[in-house]
């Protein structure tokens, strides 16, 4: 299984962006592609169908040895005995959700210096920083961070970090060039025609400056 230090293309279940294609299929070719995570985030599922969907999503990836992570839900997490749970910065405090979780992965997401300071004092095991650009596919927008602050990371980071929010093939040379090699990136993957050349595309442009 690959570990946290492993991560740099980060992926998600498709959603609402599965537009009629096989949402496990889609999950599989990310894998295949170079995904080294995939989130659960199905933001429109009853608990239930992210229960009975999580079950297929977690043994395709742990077929193929990547980590499986749920976004926001602790109690899902537990239940589905994923690698880990992602909160946002509304969800469970990460003092609340060690003790249940154990050694298991927790990200958190963040969108100032001072959110990712507080995460890494409570022991977050990664961030999310972001959105680092204009994104449509976040419901709750948060503000721009942009790709200058994104650079200060580097200095003051002691942990993984991962950059989210509108990143594509096309800006993904700026978030290399702040310092950044790890990315999660949502639609311009799982809208892409050929998803798993598309993961192949991004994962190299991060290998060579890793």
């Amino acid at each position: 299984m690959k570990s946290i230090e492993d991560i740099h293309l980060y992926c998600f279940t498709p959603g609402s962006l599965s537009v009629g294609r096989d949402p496990l299929k889609m999950v599989e070719a990310e894998i295949l592609g170079g995904a080294d995570v995939i989130q659960l985030r199905e933001k429109e599922m009853s608990k239930r169908e992210k229960l009975e969907f999580g079950l297929k999503v977690k043994d395709i990836a742990h077929h193929h040895g990547v980590p499986f992570i749920v976004n926001d839900d602790v109690d899902l997490a537990i239940i589905l005995d994923a690698d880990g749970v992602h909160l946002g910065q509304d969800d469970i405090p990460i003092q609340y959700a060690r003790p249940l979780l154990g050694n298991k992965i927790i990200g958190v997401s963040t969108h100032s210096l001072g959110q990712v300071k507080k995460a890494v004092e409570a022991g977050a095991d990664y961030i999310g920083f972001g959105p680092i650009f204009e994104t449509s596919t976040k419901e709750d927008r948060e503000e721009v961070v942009g790709l200058e602050l994104l650079a200060e990371l580097k200095d003051i980071c002691p942990i993984p970090y991962v950059a989210i929010g509108g990143i594509k093939k096309e800006n993904l040379s700026g978030v290399i060039n702040a310092g950044c090699s790890r990315v999660a990136v949502i639609s311009d993957i799982l809208l892409a025609d050929d998803i798993e050349e598309r993961c192949k595309e991004i994962k190299r442009q991060l290998m060579q400056r890793h």
